[in-house]
Order: C-alpha cells, then structure tokens, then sequence
C-alpha cells in the first residue's frame, strides 16, 4: 500500500488523485539513485505515466539504468516562483528494468505521444552524432512509488 501524506507539518499535501493530474501534467523529473560511494546520482529524465507508475528511458549504458537495476529509487518534481505558488511531490520506490516486449511497446507509443515535438530531429543534428546514436540501445525503467510526499501552497 502506497502512503500518501504531506510533506511537513508547514505544508497542505495533493491528494491522490492531484499528484498524478500534477505528475502527468509535467515533462521532467529528477530520479535519483543511491551510488556504491554513498552519494546521491540525480538526473533529469522525460518520463510517461500509465496507471500509478512512472516510466523513464535512457540509454542502457547510462549510470542510472545500472542504478535503477538495484531496485530502489527517489523521484521529485516541483514547479512555481511565488510563495503560494510552489507544489510538488517527492516519491521514495522501486525500480526496475522493463523486459516485458509488450509492456515495452506501450510505454514506447506513450513516449512519443507526450515528446514527438521535443525529441531531436535527425535532419537538425550533425551527422556524425546521428550515427552515434542509431547505434545505442534503450532501456525502460519502471518505478513503483511506495512513499509519496506532496505539498500545494496555493492551498494555503
């Protein structure tokens, strides 16, 4: 069972269903990772959602998708200027490595639903880096929140 609660004492929390309208309403989150040093490796990531879990790609040779193997993981998504402005969410899970082909193709059609007009056109990038990228595989990270804390000034 997911717990949901507010951030701290100061703070009004989403509820559930407003922290995934807030997450599906974004482009990017940080996904962080605990590395064998003991330091945190955060990244910025596009992602997709489809029910209450989070999907991310990435190369498969980037850190993050060796980090995301291990099994645990950390997201957290903010915006606003303004005081009464700020909302966000932070979410402690699991991660994993999609294998599933069929699960795979899903989040694929998702991915270029939301991103089709942000992702690099070939005929815009050199031709060298184009050939560089045709080579490199994609992996799918699936996260499972298993905490979630939220906060929404504007309900203050």
């Amino acid at each position: 069972m997911v717990l949901y609660r507010r951030a701290n004492k100061q703070y009004l929390a989403m509820s559930r269903k407003e922290v995934w309208d807030f997450l599906r309403s974004q482009r990017r989150v940080y996904l962080g990772f605990t590395m064998e040093s003991g330091y945190p490796h955060v990244t910025p990531i596009w992602f997709v959602v489809a029910g209450e879990k989070v999907y991310m790609r990435a190369q498969d040779y980037k850190v993050k998708v060796g980090l995301a193997a291990k099994g645990k993981a950390c997201i957290v998504i903010d915006e606003g200027d303004k005081y009464r402005e700020l909302r966000g969410v932070v979410m402690w899970g699991r991660s994993r490595i999609v294998s599933e082909r069929k699960l795979l193709e899903s989040i694929a059609e998702l991915f270029e639903e939301k991103y089709s007009e942000r992702q690099w056109k070939a005929e815009e990038m050199p031709e060298a880096w184009v050939k560089e990228r045709a080579k490199e595989r994609r992996a799918y990270i699936e996260f499972v929140p298993e905490k979630v804390d939220s906060w929404d000034n504007a309900k203050l």
